[in-house]
């Protein structure tokens, strides 16, 4: 597998993603593919019909609707390590966050707080500029070498610890719910900002050149 897969699953069709990285070794954006959604297995079995290995998990941001598949995912995978930003970290250590369980009642859907009880907390806390060879030792060459390319920008707003992930080589952006084809993430949730998202998107604009694939948290995919 050469490129990125885009798999809409969860409650809300997010684009979890699976990103090569090298040999038959990936890591995933976003696993919200679970068994409320009833999408877990095909997920799963994509992985396994392809023989690929998962050594990481990275979240975007920890909206409950990013994250649903995470339990399920490090069931399988229980080497690969959850990486979320710092400011996000205790959304999902020891249950439910404030910012998801105020975002559920909000939804219609707090009967799905107790389903949150099971998840397992972080092993990396991102900060910007980070890149994701903390995945791996450094004996690993090849793979670390890999993973180097995939750099972290903290991009507050739709939540404090929103980040996208860059690799300026295959000039892909990963952004999780900051930027969308034409709009941004909404900001009128609770941890959102509207003035933060704005210096956000002025960050992105600075940093990632135009011509840039850029694979959003929903929707399609588009060129910047």
């Amino acid at each position: 597998m050469t490129e990125i897969q885009i798999k809409q699953t969860g409650l809300l069709s997010v684009n979890t993603l699976i990103v090569p990285v090298c040999d038959n070794k990936v890591f995933i954006v976003d696993p919200a593919a679970c068994s409320i959604s009833g999408d877990s297995f095909s997920f799963l079995n994509f992985l396994k019909t392809n023989n690929l290995e998962c050594i990481g998990i990275v979240l975007t941001h920890s909206h409950f609707d990013h994250i649903t598949g995470l339990f399920e995912l490090k069931e399988v995978f229980s080497n690969a390590k959850i990486a979320i930003h710092k400011e996000e970290a205790s959304e999902i250590q020891a249950g439910l966050g404030p910012m998801n369980q105020s975002i559920l009642q909000n939804f219609g859907m707090s009967s799905l707080i107790p389903f949150f009880n099971q998840f397992v907390n972080p092993d990396i806390l991102l900060q910007d500029k980070n890149n994701l060879s903390v995945f791996v030792q450094s004996t690993d060459e090849k793979l670390s070498s890999e993973l180097k390319k995939w750099i972290v920008i903290h991009t507050p707003g739709h939540s404090p610890g929103s980040i996208c992930l860059y690799n300026e080589e295959k000039r892909v952006l990963i952004s999780g719910d900051t930027l969308f084809y034409g709009t941004c993430g909404r900001t009128d949730m609770y941890g959102g900002n509207q003035r933060t998202i704005e210096s956000s998107l002025a960050k992105l604009d600075r940093i990632i050149p135009n011509g840039t694939k850029v694979y959003p948290g929903h929707d399609c995919c588009f060129t910047k």
